[in-house]
């Protein structure tokens, strides 16, 4: 789950992480008045949404006096912000975060993720902040320091010591350095995080080190036991299908393709994707509808690809723990409540396969049933 940078700054700020003064402005709130009370300072107005490139797109402004403060507020609050991440229908912007500006004398960059290959924490700084991760590690691979930390253990000295390489940090700064990074690790930790970015922590003309950026991203699984941070997702920032998925126990990513995926697995999931991509053709989603699925989560998995822009529609089920016969009766009842206008080729095995086969057969015109996967896959690249 993302969350806005008005809320990763405002639990940084709960864990003593430095944050610049700001203020947050939601649309129902007065604009005139606020100008009005704020804006004989220089402010910078940063729009709230779930992507990056916000500044490039527009998104982040400079204020110098109440009049250009209203100006650019009425212009950004509502609107729908397009950036390199967001495609071409753009985020809606309906928080604004006012904030002063800072005399930088230094950029950091500092993050914490899961390592997924090591099976660990990672904590990473580089001197280059400011600038994307992925770009330093293009650039100059050396100025990345890293610290793996074994949850048996915990943060160390010899962590520190490792992320302070390169930085120029004074004693001082050096020691707020590492309180900041024992804080950031202890609330990734107690908040179930899977990325704490901080880009830049910057150190100011004054000598003081503040997070002026921030990102977490907090792991979906964990959200049952975190009450507080689960109330902090933004439906509006989420795609209206991935949305009303997950409220049928979907799990559900949109993607670019054309081709439609049903399947239940998502190792099997990806496979299938994969097994499209090596034919030619482009899946439009990830979508699994779970191991122990059922027939009203098949036929709202129709419901959601009928929703998208699919010109085909390929249903792989491997019946384990489910019925494949469950699975059909899930179809049947998508074709009576749908119109269905693709072709959908499907691909039952396992448990009452052919029982499911024989509720299927010529049950509609645009349903193709196939005996494995490859051909399975290359008949929807077909039909699409």
């Amino acid at each position: 789950m993302f969350i806005h940078e008005y809320q990763s700054k405002n639990l940084l700020q709960q864990y003593q992480i430095p944050i610049p003064r700001s203020h947050i402005f939601h649309q129902s709130d007065d604009i005139d008045s606020f100008a009005e009370q704020w804006g004989d300072q220089t402010w910078i107005v940063k729009s709230q949404i779930h992507s990056g490139g916000r500044g490039k797109a527009g998104g982040i402004l400079s204020a110098h006096d109440a009049a250009e403060l209203a100006k650019h507020m009425s212009q950004l609050l509502g609107s729908q912000l397009i950036t390199a991440q967001t495609g071409a229908e753009g985020l809606p912007v309906n928080a604004l975060l006012i904030e002063k500006p800072a005399n930088i004398a230094n950029e950091i960059y500092l993050g914490i993720l899961i390592d997924r290959n090591q099976k660990n924490i990672t904590v990473l700084s580089s001197s280059e902040g400011g600038i994307n991760l992925e770009e330093i590690a293009e650039q100059d691979p050396s100025k990345i320091n890293r610290a793996a930390i074994s949850k048996a253990t915990g943060l160390l000295a010899s962590h520190h010591q490792t992320l302070l390489k390169g930085l120029q940090l004074n004693q001082i700064q050096a020691h707020e350095f590492k309180q900041i990074v024992s804080n950031l690790y202890r609330m990734f930790c107690d908040i179930d995080a899977t990325l704490v970015e901080i880009n830049p922590l910057i150190v100011t003309e004054a000598g003081e080190l503040q997070a002026l950026d921030a990102k977490i991203n907090i792991d979906d699984n964990a959200l049952f036991r975190q009450a507080q941070v689960s109330s902090l997702r933004d439906d509006s920032q989420e795609n209206a299908i991935e949305r009303k998925a997950r409220t049928h126990g979907i799990s559900y990513v949109k993607l670019n393709g054309n081709i439609g995926c049903i399947v239940n697995g998502a190792g099997l999931a990806m496979a299938t994707m994969d097994l499209i991509k090596h034919f030619g053709g482009e899946p439009a989603n990830f979508l699994d509808v779970g191991g122990n699925t059922n027939e009203a989560r098949v036929t709202h998995a129709f419901e959601l690809l009928l929703a998208d822009d699919v010109h085909a529609i390929f249903v792989n089920i491997f019946g384990g723990i489910v019925r494949c016969d469950v699975i059909a009766h899930g179809i049947l009842a998508a074709l009576k409540q749908t119109a269905l206008k693709v072709p959908v080729v499907v691909l039952l095995q396992g448990t009452n396969a052919e029982q499911a086969k024989a509720l299927l057969k010529d049950q509609h015109p645009l349903l193709f049933p196939v005996k494995d996967l490859s051909e399975g896959a290359q008949l929807v690249i077909s039909k699409a």
